[in-house]
Protein backbone atom coordinates (compact mmCIF):
# COMPACT_ATOMS: atom_id res chain seq x y z
CA UNK A 1 0.00 0.00 0.00
CA UNK A 2 1.20 3.46 -1.07
CA UNK A 3 1.45 6.44 1.51
CA UNK A 4 -0.22 8.34 -1.12
CA UNK A 5 -1.76 7.90 -4.75
CA UNK A 6 -1.70 10.94 -7.53
CA UNK A 7 -5.23 10.13 -7.88
CA UNK A 8 -5.68 12.02 -4.97
CA UNK A 9 -4.66 14.97 -6.49
CA UNK A 10 -6.17 17.32 -8.86
CA UNK A 11 -4.18 17.12 -12.42
CA UNK A 12 -2.47 20.21 -12.95
CA UNK A 13 -2.73 22.31 -16.26
CA UNK A 14 0.74 23.28 -15.89
CA UNK A 15 2.50 19.98 -16.94
CA UNK A 16 5.96 20.72 -15.70
CA UNK A 17 3.82 21.13 -12.00
CA UNK A 18 2.14 17.68 -12.32
CA UNK A 19 5.56 15.96 -13.59
CA UNK A 20 6.72 17.66 -10.26
CA UNK A 21 4.03 16.28 -8.22
CA UNK A 22 3.65 12.80 -9.87
CA UNK A 23 7.62 12.53 -8.98
CA UNK A 24 7.55 14.27 -4.97
CA UNK A 25 4.82 11.09 -4.68
CA UNK A 26 6.79 8.45 -6.62
CA UNK A 27 9.61 9.74 -4.12
CA UNK A 28 7.72 9.45 -0.45
CA UNK A 29 6.16 6.32 -1.40
CA UNK A 30 9.63 5.38 -2.05
CA UNK A 31 10.82 6.49 1.05
CA UNK A 32 8.10 4.76 3.11
CA UNK A 33 9.23 1.21 1.26
CA UNK A 34 12.60 1.96 2.20
CA UNK A 35 12.09 2.67 5.97
CA UNK A 36 9.90 -0.38 6.08
CA UNK A 37 12.55 -2.61 4.33
CA UNK A 38 15.14 -0.99 6.78
CA UNK A 39 13.28 -1.63 9.87
CA UNK A 40 13.56 -5.27 8.89
CA UNK A 41 16.94 -5.49 7.96
CA UNK A 42 16.16 -5.64 4.11
CA UNK A 43 16.89 -2.42 3.07
CA UNK A 44 20.06 -0.27 4.25
CA UNK A 45 20.24 2.97 6.38
CA UNK A 46 22.52 4.30 3.51
CA UNK A 47 19.91 3.74 0.79
CA UNK A 48 16.88 5.22 2.88
CA UNK A 49 19.12 8.37 3.68
CA UNK A 50 19.83 8.89 0.26
CA UNK A 51 16.10 8.49 -1.02
CA UNK A 52 15.32 11.89 2.00
CA UNK A 53 18.38 13.49 0.95
CA UNK A 54 16.69 13.38 -2.80
CA UNK A 55 13.54 14.20 -1.15
CA UNK A 56 14.88 17.30 0.39
CA UNK A 57 16.64 18.31 -2.40
CA UNK A 58 13.50 18.06 -4.69
CA UNK A 59 10.72 19.56 -2.35
CA UNK A 60 13.34 22.97 -2.48
CA UNK A 61 13.27 22.55 -6.24
CA UNK A 62 9.74 22.09 -6.58
CA UNK A 63 8.90 25.48 -4.57
CA UNK A 64 11.61 27.29 -6.18
CA UNK A 65 10.12 26.12 -9.60
CA UNK A 66 6.40 27.19 -8.85
CA UNK A 67 7.46 30.67 -6.96
CA UNK A 68 9.24 30.95 -10.38
CA UNK A 69 6.44 30.87 -12.63
CA UNK A 70 4.03 32.82 -10.04
CA UNK A 71 6.31 35.45 -10.14
CA UNK A 72 6.96 35.35 -13.98
CA UNK A 73 3.18 35.05 -14.59
CA UNK A 74 2.32 37.29 -11.76
CA UNK A 75 0.29 35.50 -9.56
CA UNK A 76 -1.94 37.62 -7.46
CA UNK A 77 -1.61 35.20 -4.64
CA UNK A 78 2.49 34.69 -4.98
CA UNK A 79 2.73 36.27 -0.97
CA UNK A 80 0.41 33.60 0.47
CA UNK A 81 1.76 30.53 -1.97
CA UNK A 82 5.32 31.13 -0.49
CA UNK A 83 3.94 31.53 2.77
CA UNK A 84 2.50 28.05 2.52
CA UNK A 85 5.76 26.75 1.07
CA UNK A 86 8.04 28.52 3.70
CA UNK A 87 6.00 26.87 6.53
CA UNK A 88 6.66 23.58 4.96
CA UNK A 89 10.03 23.69 4.65
CA UNK A 90 10.14 24.84 8.20
CA UNK A 91 8.97 22.07 9.18
CA UNK A 92 10.53 20.05 7.01
CA UNK A 93 14.09 21.45 8.06
CA UNK A 94 13.14 21.21 11.90
CA UNK A 95 12.53 17.72 11.30
CA UNK A 96 16.03 17.23 9.60
CA UNK A 97 17.55 19.20 12.78
CA UNK A 98 15.97 16.46 15.10
CA UNK A 99 17.63 13.72 12.85
CA UNK A 100 21.16 14.59 12.69
CA UNK A 101 20.99 15.67 16.12
CA UNK A 102 19.56 12.37 17.47
CA UNK A 103 20.78 10.37 14.99
CA UNK A 104 17.50 9.19 14.90
CA UNK A 105 16.26 8.41 11.36
CA UNK A 106 12.24 7.87 12.88
CA UNK A 107 12.63 12.32 13.48
CA UNK A 108 12.66 12.26 9.77
CA UNK A 109 10.65 9.28 8.33
CA UNK A 110 7.74 10.07 10.74
CA UNK A 111 7.24 13.72 9.39
CA UNK A 112 7.39 12.36 5.90
CA UNK A 113 4.58 9.74 6.68
CA UNK A 114 2.55 12.86 8.26
CA UNK A 115 3.10 14.93 4.59
CA UNK A 116 0.19 13.37 2.55
CA UNK A 117 -2.27 14.93 4.33
CA UNK A 118 -0.67 18.31 3.50
CA UNK A 119 0.41 17.63 0.07
CA UNK A 120 -3.14 16.48 -1.06
CA UNK A 121 -4.81 19.44 0.80
CA UNK A 122 -2.47 22.04 -0.77
CA UNK A 123 -2.71 21.02 -4.44
CA UNK A 124 -5.39 20.95 -4.34
CA UNK A 125 -6.69 24.24 -2.79
CA UNK A 126 -3.41 26.03 -3.35
CA UNK A 127 -1.57 24.50 -6.61
CA UNK A 128 -4.77 23.80 -8.63
CA UNK A 129 -5.98 27.10 -8.60
CA UNK A 130 -2.42 28.32 -9.35
CA UNK A 131 -1.78 25.96 -12.36
CA UNK A 132 -4.91 27.63 -13.80
CA UNK A 133 -4.14 30.67 -13.67
CA UNK A 134 -0.62 30.01 -14.87
CA UNK A 135 -1.84 28.18 -17.39
CA UNK A 136 -4.14 30.90 -18.73
CA UNK A 137 -1.28 33.26 -18.70
CA UNK A 138 0.68 31.18 -20.85
CA UNK A 139 -2.09 30.26 -23.51
CA UNK A 140 -2.37 34.09 -23.63
CA UNK A 141 1.73 34.58 -23.90
CA UNK A 142 1.60 31.69 -26.76
CA UNK A 143 -1.25 32.37 -28.48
Amino acid sequence: MALVYIEQVEEMRVNQMQQTHEDEIKILNDIDKLAFLQERGEATMEELESKINAYLDHVKEHFANEEKLMRKYDFPKYDMHKTAHDMFLEELNDAVKLWKRYENITKITNFIRRTPEWIVLHVNTVDAPTADFLAKKMDQVEG
